[in-house]
């Protein structure tokens, strides 16, 4: 072994080395150079271990997915997966890369989402290297670069790989299996107006007071219409405007305005549909023309919900081997499986930690849930791949 890597057997070793590497998504901190140590030293990682190690192109940039694998004779293919950008650091109240180690806790940013489910994953894998008489066929450990924005290197990491039989994404649940995660569509509306001297402002469209307009009446739409949107455990659809800005200067009639809606969809509501339903009523309220004002709306991401039935043979399965009696939840944020379901391979969410803690200005990690993620990790991985 690498001295200055550690011992598979040591996941909190593991998880503080990931959480020590800055890997923050380049779209949340334009400075930050994003995943490409992390991917090495996990390469190294890997490689040191005896892994396949395999790193593959992410499409329409510089990306790159890592995949580990080990295949051990004939027999079904599991994939694991985690991602390896985290969010932004601003705000943050504690050393986001400082890994430390209190009060039962690792602190840092990536902790819960998701660096120590992957140092979970990875220490569950090297036990089985140990254990090779007890399985067959081929455990993939898949990792990604972009979940926390565009999650276009899961869908390239499933044609880079041969099909999983079935797939666990390690995003924080408590350990509990979850079956099940909201989509999303994003878009952005902009309101095009006319600029003019603020002395005189008649002579100008003023692109934001009519966005003040929209923003207001799409309020009413998120709640009469998405909110009318219901499915079981995973409640409504909701929308939410999270940015503005507009104008060039004080003394300008501003001339554009934009807003990015957010809006979030349960299984078996269709996107493009969403997006066309919300179109077709806000053209009704805003014509283009109308008191001088055009509007363009732009989709910036499509990503799809997904669902497994509670009874469907891989939850039970799954639930039986964890021990799991309660009611299989459902999440409500999107992630990596929903891309995964989308091509029908059976997939769950189960990871170490809280999703409550994710993104926050004190992330942190239990140690005990680290421990028992690996615990877990390695008896789903022996009994789906029992030989």
């Amino acid at each position: 072994m690498n001295a200055s890597l550690p011992p598979l057997s040591d996941v909190e070793a593991i998880a503080r080395m990931l959480v020590a590497i800055p890997s923050v998504n380049p779209v949340h901190d334009p400075a930050s150079p994003g995943t490409p140590a992390m991917i090495e030293q996990v390469a190294r990682f890997g490689e040191a271990n005896g892994f396949e190690v395999t790193r593959f192109p992410v499409p329409g940039g510089n990306l790159q997915n890592l995949v580990l694998r080990l295949e051990n004779g004939p027999g079904r293919h599991l994939l694991y997966n985690g991602h390896l950008d985290t969010v932004s650091v601003e705000g943050m109240t504690i050393d986001p890369f400082g890994a430390e180690i209190a009060d039962g806790k690792l602190w840092g940013r990536g902790s819960t989402d998701m660096k120590g489910p992957v140092a979970a994953l990875l220490s569950a894998a090297g036990r089985l290297l140990r254990q090779k008489e007890r399985w067959s066929g081929t455990l993939t450990l898949g990792f990604t670069p972009d979940e926390e924005v565009a999650a276009d290197g899961i869908r390239a990491l499933l044609t880079q790989i041969p099909r999983p039989d079935f797939a666990i994404v390690g995003e924080p649940s408590g350990l509990a299996p979850i079956r099940g995660c909201k989509g999303g569509v994003r878009l952005a509306l902009t309101a095009h107006g006319l600029a003019a001297h603020s002395s005189r402002p008649e002579r100008g469209r003023s692109a934001v007071v009519a966005m003040s307009r929209a923003v207001l009446a799409l309020q009413g739409y998120f709640t009469e219409v998405l909110g009318a949107i219901q499915r079981p455990q995973f409640g409504s659809s909701t929308g939410s405007i999270g940015l503005i800005w507009g104008g060039s200067g004080i003394n300008i009639v501003p001339e554009t305005c934009t807003i990015h809606i957010d809006i979030r969809i349960v299984p078996g509501q269709d996107p493009q549909e969403t997006v066309d339903r919300l179109e077709s009523w806000f053209r009704g309220r805003f014509p283009d023309g109308a008191e001088g004002i055009r509007w363009t709306l732009e989709v910036l991401r499509f990503d799809p919900a997904f669902e497994i039935a509670a009874d469907h043979p891989f939850t039970r399965l799954v639930c039986d081997t964890l021990g799991y009696t309660e009611e299989v939840g459902v999440a409500f944020y999107c992630c990596d499986a929903s891309k995964i379901a989308a091509i029908d391979i059976p997939c769950l969410i189960l990871g170490p930690g809280e999703i409550a803690q994710a993104h926050t200005a004190d992330e942190f990690l239990a140690l005990d849930a680290l421990h028992r993620g690996v615990d877990l990790y390695e008896r789903l991985a022996l009994r789906l791949l029992g030989s």
